[in-house]
């Protein structure tokens, strides 16, 4: 009988298709990875959008507190509110309030969420604005 050195072709077969199942996880654990590093780049986005509504809201807020509380109401008031980026959407509530929630969301087909409570694709901002005295200005 003669002595063989090396590998069979059934053991060189079956280490092709291990390595070739590692190399699907991993490529699936890279494309998951990917998808929440999208959702965070957004997420983070959002803050920015979420905290220039907060910030446009101040120079007008003697107006809204005393003169003019209508003016949160106008649509052109709102529309000036709007996140600059339309992939991202901004709730605000019906009027306006000294402490408020605004809430700026985006979508993200990618990301799939089972309990519409827990959402990934949206971030909620809690305004607290003083008491301005009357006659502001």
């Amino acid at each position: 009988m003669i002595k063989q050195s090396g590998f069979s072709l059934l053991e060189v077969m079956l280490s092709v298709v291990i390595a070739g199942i590692a190399l699907l996880g991993l490529a699936a654990a890279q494309l998951k990875s990917l998808q929440y590093a999208t959702n965070s780049f957004n997420y983070t986005v959002s803050l920015v959008q979420g905290q220039n509504t907060l910030e446009r809201i101040w120079p007008r807020l003697c107006e809204l507190q005393t003169t003019n509380p209508a003016l949160f109401t106008d649509a052109n008031f709102r529309a000036s509110l709007d996140p600059q980026i339309d992939d991202y959407q901004l709730s605000l509530p019906a009027a306006y309030a000294h402490d408020m929630q605004i809430t700026v969301s985006w979508a993200d087909e990618r990301i799939k969420q089972q309990d519409p409570a827990q959402l990934e694709n949206q971030i909620t901002l809690n305004a607290s604005y003083p008491e301005l005295p009357v006659g502001c200005i």
